[in-house]
């Protein structure tokens, strides 16, 4: 996948998590934390700032209130 359609979804799942549902039902999923861990480990930061930003968004979305996400990311290193 292309970086603009990699942003691009990205964009498109951070502006889903701010709905209340949308975001407990993602923050439930146990792969949603795993693209967190795959794409930060394998892109270079100060070469995809917006990209990374936009996925910190989402998982910062997905993290608040009582979803699981928050709960799956304290347990893992």
């Amino acid at each position: 996948m292309a970086y603009a359609d990699m942003l691009i979804v990205l964009e498109i799942l951070e502006t889903g998590s701010m709905n209340e549902a949308v975001r407990g039902n993602l923050s439930e999923k146990k792969k949603i934390k795993d693209l967190f861990l795959v794409v930060v480990r394998s892109v270079e930061i100060s070469k995809n700032k917006k990209m990374i930003a936009s996925l910190v968004q989402f998982f910062s979305n997905l993290c608040y209130g009582t979803g699981k996400l928050r709960q799956m990311l304290a347990k893992d290193d």
